[in-house]
């Protein structure tokens, strides 16, 4: 479910949003809860200090993706979606900016 969740949010937030805040945001991961009640789903960008207003739209949107999740999985019941920033994305990008520094000196 939730590699079908993740695929679904992608080609929506390609297709149906016209946002240019949300323009080069992907979908990273997606959890699911043990009771399918809801899922997390973390987005990088481009820019790491939009991501709170990244997350915010996202989750203003949460409503349109799940009625599309529901209507392209056949489901009555979809997790409801809390949308979050993928801080781990750019934990690993300043682990090899300090790398990179450190085999310079």
């Amino acid at each position: 479910m939730e590699s079908d969740i993740q695929h679904l949010l992608t080609t929506l937030l390609q297709r149906d949003i016209n946002d240019p805040c949300l323009l080069g945001t992907v979908i990273t991961s997606v959890d699911v809860s043990r009771n399918n009640q809801s899922a997390v789903v973390k987005v990088h960008g481009m820019k790491r200090d939009d991501a709170d207003l990244v997350a915010e739209r996202l989750m203003n949107l949460s409503s349109h993706f799940e009625y599309e999740l529901r209507r392209a999985m056949k489901r009555k019941r979809i997790p409801h979606l809390n949308f979050s920033w993928d801080h781990s994305l750019d934990q690993g990008n300043d682990m090899v900016e300090l790398l990179n520094k450190l085999h310079r000196s």
